[in-house]
């Protein structure tokens, strides 16, 4: 029979499932091979010339996985999507920005308060006033977070909605920024601790990767979602925002002293390169702290001249 090159083209564009199923269990199936192989060692036997077709089967059953998997992932992103907002929660998670930055907030102060406990722990084994710092840091993000989600917890309490509304979000969005600039107090002093006794984050291994990708999300989201804030009328979740960059920013910074404590080869000077960071993310968090102040008098002043309007034409 003669093989026509055109039809077997066609089945490997699109091949059928038993087809798929198959691709898929050779992939893992030789990559797990492969890896044992591997770590067992090559020795110049004939497992070398097994783990390195293994390895060639694996690349390629994976490049060819992949290739079926694309396709499917619009599918079930929608299939997600749609049983996500079949409910009434995650569906307001999905298209309600302030209430998911009301959820999110939640388990970031869930997260503030874990922090705090962990470092005050390391502090207190360690003697360092470094971990101290970065302890009396976190509970105060918690605090922050805590004011405006306050609010939330007590407007739910409420049937009546309040006439003065907006004046109260006002004062929220003006306390967050006081305490982020109380913040900045501890932030400064664990700065400063990290700097002139040499302190910095430890990562195990591998974790020290996961640990950046993780602090870049972070930061990449968080300044996001700090643009679309501005643009909401809500000013505790504006607040809400404003507090997320600050921790992603020190986050940044706590990822750069394990870093540089990492692979710096010498040549570097570490102690220079953690004061400009540090200084840079202090510095920001002064200047959110001041923006949410003055923002907040302003808009403190407006409402107090339409109540002043209002009663004169009364």
């Amino acid at each position: 029979m003669k093989f026509n090159f055109s039809d077997f083209w066609k089945r490997l564009l699109n091949p059928p499932t038993w087809a798929k199923v198959i691709t898929f269990i050779v992939t893992v199936a030789s990559a797990t091979v492969s890896i044992i192989l591997a770590i067992a060692g090559f020795d110049g036997s004939w497992r070398d010339i097994v783990a390195y077709v293994l390895f060639g089967v694996a690349g390629l059953s994976l490049a060819y996985s992949v290739y079926l998997i694309i396709p499917v992932i619009p599918k079930i992103k929608n299939k997600i999507v749609n049983w996500l907002e079949s409910k009434s929660f995650t569906n307001r998670v999905l298209h309600d920005f302030g209430f998911k930055t009301i959820v999110t907030a939640v388990i970031s102060f869930a997260m503030s308060l874990l922090n705090s406990v962990l470092n005050g722990y390391l502090g207190i084994a360690n003697k360092s006033i470094w971990y101290g710092a970065l302890s009396a840091f976190y509970i105060a993000l918690a605090f922050v977070r805590g004011s405006a989600l306050l609010y939330h917890g007590n407007r739910l309490g409420k049937n009546a909605p309040n006439t003065n509304d907006e004046q109260a979000k006002a004062k929220v969005y003006l306390r967050s920024g006081i305490y982020t600039l109380v913040l900045n107090v501890a932030l400064s002093v664990a700065i400063a601790q990290m700097i002139f006794s040499n302190a910095h984050f430890e990562y195990v291994g591998w974790t020290i990767f996961a640990s950046a990708a993780y602090a870049f999300y972070k930061i990449t989201m968080s300044i996001i979602s700090f643009v679309k804030a501005q643009k909401q009328t809500d000013l505790t979740v504006r607040a809400i925002r404003n507090i997320n960059l600050v921790d992603a920013l020190v986050s940044i910074l706590a990822l750069q002293t394990g870093l540089l404590s990492t692979f710096a080869d010498g040549t570097m000077d570490v102690s220079l390169m953690n004061t400009l960071t540090g200084t840079a993310v202090s510095l920001s968090s002064i200047g959110i702290g001041i923006y949410m102040i003055v923002s907040a008098n302003k808009k403190l002043k407006q409402l107090q001249k339409d109540v002043d309007k209002n009663e004169q034409q009364i």
